[in-house]
């Protein structure tokens, strides 16, 4: 089944990693690794990444894929909003995506829940050296720059109590609340005095 593909993935060699071209420029990056099954069929996890502030915001695994179908489908699905993609190394797409985590993490932000099972797709934490090539935050702090599912008031909140007034940068969208059906596990509840 997929899900067992998904479990054994970091008992697969790694196929290729991509990322979105302009992605050191925006803040967000979307970042693909997809591993090759004993069958030869792919396994992936894709995760969209916050490397200003968030962290991983959204992640999406899935196994058992055939080759044409990830490339022809899965592939230009994936990067439709984000751009096009190119090829990185495993070390820098790591990179990416733990160093988001670690980054975010130090403001009290968690990765989206669907992390904890594509994070089987990723090597561990300290199997490649950093590249230097990431950049977290921006100008030396966490830089938030809203999306039409962030729960603008609560993140700011999160970012006064353990950033500190005046040690973040914010960009807001204007529009309404968000929408009904959001989760807000972005963030751990309010900071210990």
């Amino acid at each position: 089944s997929p899900l067992r593909h998904v479990r054994q993935a970091r008992s697969y060699p790694i196929e290729g990693c991509w990322v979105q071209q302009g992605w050191d420029a925006s803040g967000l990056a979307s970042v693909v690794i997809a591993r090759r099954q004993p069958n030869g069929n792919l396994v992936f996890g894709n995760y969209l990444v916050d490397y200003y502030c968030l962290g991983v915001k959204n992640t999406y695994c899935n196994g058992d894929i055939p080759r044409s179908q990830f490339q022809n489908d899965a592939m230009p699905t994936m990067f439709r909003a984000a751009g096009k993609p190119i090829k990185i190394s495993p070390a820098l797409a790591h990179e990416i995506v733990y160093g988001s985590l670690e980054y975010a993490q130090q403001f009290g932000f968690r990765p989206h829940r669907d992390f904890a099972q594509s994070q089987s797709i990723l090597d561990p934490p300290d199997a490649h050296p950093r590249t230097g090539q990431v950049k977290f935050g921006k100008e030396g702090k966490p830089f938030f720059i809203s999306g039409p599912y962030d729960n603008v008031d609560a993140i700011m909140r999160q970012l006064a109590r353990t950033a500190g007034a005046g040690n973040y940068h914010f960009m807001a969208q204007m529009g309404g609340p968000p929408p009904d059906d959001w989760e807000g596990d972005a963030w751990e509840g309010d900071a210990q005095d």
